[in-house]
């Protein structure tokens, strides 16, 4: 069994992060935690000529910078002696976390916190996941107070 957590690459997502292991913990689960990443868009042309790519993605692996990003939030929030497999997706956030969560017994999310919010779209990504994905969901709120002792 499996419980996913989506990664924000703009907060690292730590209560989300921690929320989801602690729970695969409870359930004997693995935890995956995700984050999407997408190709950097080529530089906009002044006066409509063609601007190399290369220039502006040279020596650039955004794929690595998104799994090196990903394990320094997940060691970030849990240490670095965890059992979390970590997996970066290109595309939007949406797609990518429903795409490994299609076997999950559990996705969990953390809310954009205060301030962090970069458009309208980003704050959107929660709603649509609640209602496409194949298990139930878990929004948390950007802070989130410390589990009460079973």
């Amino acid at each position: 069994m499996t419980v996913v957590v989506g990664v924000s690459p703009t907060s690292g997502s730590p209560n989300a992060i921690r929320w989801a292991a602690d729970e695969a913990k409870l359930r004997d689960d693995r935890l995956i935690a995700v984050m999407a990443w997408k190709p950097p868009r080529p530089p906009a042309a002044p006066g409509g000529r063609p601007q190399p790519v290369l220039a502006a993605t040279a020596g650039m692996d955004p794929q690595r910078e998104a799994m090196e990003s990903l394990t320094t939030y997940v060691d970030d929030a849990l240490g670095p002696a965890h059992a979390v497999e970590c997996v970066v997706v290109k595309g939007n956030a949406a797609n990518a976390l429903l795409s490994v969560a299609a076997e999950a017994q559990l996705l969990v999310l953390g809310e954009p916190g205060r301030g962090r919010m970069t458009s309208i779209q980003a704050g959107l990504v929660a709603p649509r996941l609640v209602l496409r994905a194949p298990c139930p969901v878990v929004v948390l709120p950007a802070t989130v107070a410390a589990p009460r002792p079973h």
